[in-house]
């Protein structure tokens, strides 16, 4: 079966792309076998123009310029440092690829998670702290009533980590390497890069539980120099649970199919248009929160007829 659209007396067929139009299904049907370069130039980014060409149909394929400075057959990290000035213009163009990352068999399989490996890592770990830290509480102050305080404790750990989510993803994950940095490149690229290149690359949707270990870690080690042993373990278990949260809600943003006037329907046209459009906006995942506490939130149109995706 195909799904074609003329786009500037060019055949495209969109079959594979259905169930990821941001726009979701509905928005598609109407346009079957019809030229749809109006509604491109009226309602769409420059992303989404890009990622058209991902269908072209063969007897008319184009490869756009930009893909011809890679070799999509090779292992891609090792290729993105070359790009220098160009590679945030190339990382911003998504494509609908599978990506391979290192040529070590080992290496690449540590950076392909499927979605259901994180719950099966994170809470086991998750009940150990809330066992541990809950111990050390009773030890050291002998509460005979310590419920309220620890769901506290774990309560201002899932807050605490709302705020990580959202300065990891603004000023880490979306910072700007220049091209005289290869390096830079190199790590921006492996930490979120990838996933704007390559958004419909379901193996590369939740971070590697390895990868969440060593800047869990990191974050547990600074928390740890200000506030005493019983908190941190019980703020860990908070924070972890926020962030097994957040990998869950941005897999179901990019697989799910929310109903309208939902929590995640709102949260998946938001993300959706932080992919596809407004890249510098728009870092919250699981909330809008802290979005609109620095004035970075994504204001979305008012639709006259809902989503279906």
């Amino acid at each position: 079966m195909t799904f074609e659209v003329t786009y500037q007396n060019a055949r495209y067929n969109i079959k594979s792309f259905l169930k990821n139009h941001p726009g979701g299904l509905n928005y598609l049907e109407p346009y079957k076998e019809l030229d749809v370069e109006k509604r491109m130039k009226i309602t769409h980014s420059q992303a989404a123009t890009y990622l058209l060409e991902e269908y072209r149909l063969e007897l008319q394929k184009h490869e756009n310029d930009l893909e011809k400075l890679v070799d999509w057959s090779k292992p891609m990290l090792k290729q993105v440092g070359n790009l220098g000035t160009k590679y945030k213009t190339w990382v911003n163009c998504p494509v609908d690829r599978d990506l391979t990352l290192f040529e070590n068999p080992l290496l690449e399989m540590l950076t392909i998670t499927p979605w259901y490996f994180v719950p099966a890592v994170w809470v086991p770990v998750i009940i150990y702290l809330i066992k541990l830290g809950t111990q050390r509480y009773i030890d050291l102050t002998r509460d005979p009533s310590p419920t309220r305080t620890i769901v506290l404790y774990i309560f201002l750990g899932l807050i605490l980590w709302s705020f990580i989510e959202y300065s990891l993803h603004r000023w880490v994950f979306h910072m700007e390497p220049t091209g005289k940095s290869k390096l830079l490149i190199y790590v921006h690229f492996i930490m979120h890069g990838l996933h704007h290149k390559v958004p419909f690359d379901t193996r590369r949707l939740v971070f590697p539980p390895a990868g969440s270990a060593i800047i869990g870690s990191i974050i547990y080690k600074i928390v740890s120099l200000i506030v005493p042993d019983y908190m941190i373990i019980l703020l860990a278990a908070g924070g972890f649970s926020g962030y097994l949260m957040y990998d869950m809600i941005h897999f179901y943003l990019h697989c799910g199919a929310p109903k309208e006037n939902s929590y995640f329907y709102h949260l998946k046209r938001y993300h959706n248009q932080h992919h596809f459009a407004q890249h510098n906006s728009g870092f919250g995942i699981s909330s809008t929160f802290w979005d609109q506490i620095f004035g970075t939130v994504i204001n979305l149109r008012s639709l006259a007829t809902s989503i279906r995706w």
